[in-house]
């Protein structure tokens, strides 16, 4: 008798490991599975490129930052150019708002503010692209899962209705199914949750910061600089 389960142990089939078990987990969900998939590889592409959009040397570099401050030492000086030209050689959003400005092209503080509002809600929104996408997939990735299971209880209420009785083989695989389906969806829906209120916090701590630097960067440059007509400045007497 002892000498039966060797022979059992060796007959039976080795359970998948790794990527096997990860492939046969996906392939038991069918054509649900395969669409929560192809979610969650739009999740992680939205999520690695809003990561790559949202970094601080692209957005709010903390040299340039420390340049804008520094304007009351160019005015000091008498000389913006250095600091015009600092900004038109950096890429980063900040540096972009900041050299339009100090530009010198509006002729009074209130045309600045406007102008330099308008054009920071429109990189804003440049910079929030997909993002939204992230709170869809919250929704849909459950339902997804949540139609497989609906659709794995009908293949097991079918194997129970059978004429030749209920096939348990195939019960417990439409229960899988179901079951797999469920927990997919929710893989993919909680790390989306997850990065979609990240990234929502991150685009508003951008705004803020942006906010703060361009009011007190228009302040200082209209409180020492003289704007003309034809867009140049100079330092007040």
């Amino acid at each position: 008798m002892i000498a039966v389960f060797p022979m059992l142990l060796a007959a039976a089939p080795p359970s998948p490991t790794g990527l096997a078990a990860i492939g046969e987990f996906l392939a038991t969900g069918g054509y649900v599975m395969l669409m929560i998939v192809l979610c969650s590889f739009l999740s992680v592409t939205i999520m690695i490129s809003a990561w790559l959009r949202l970094r601080d040397h692209l957005v709010l570099p903390i040299n340039v930052m420390s340049q804008l401050r520094s304007l009351p030492s160019y005015a000091t000086k008498g000389d913006i150019k250095p600091l015009q030209e600092f900004l038109e050689r950096d890429d980063s959003l900040v540096a972009k708002l900041g050299s339009l400005a100090i530009s010198g092209t509006f002729s009074s503080r209130q045309e600045c503010v406007d102008t330099l509002t308008a054009r920071a809600k429109e990189e804003l929104h440049h910079l929030e692209r997909g993002i939204p996408m992230l709170e869809v997939m919250v929704t849909v990735a459950p339902l997804l899962g949540l139609l497989g299971t609906t659709a794995g209880l009908v293949g097991m209420f079918s194997a129970f209705g059978s004429e030749a009785g209920p096939d348990t083989t195939e019960v417990a695989r439409e229960i899988g199914v179901a079951l797999r389906c469920t927990i997919a969806g929710l893989f993919v829906a909680v790390p989306s949750v997850v990065a979609h209120t990240y990234f929502v916090r991150r685009l508003d701590t951008i705004g803020v910061r942006l906010e703060s630097i361009m009011h007190e960067t228009i302040q200082t440059f209209f409180a020492h600089f003289e704007v003309k007509r034809g867009g140049s400045s100079s330092e007040r007497p």
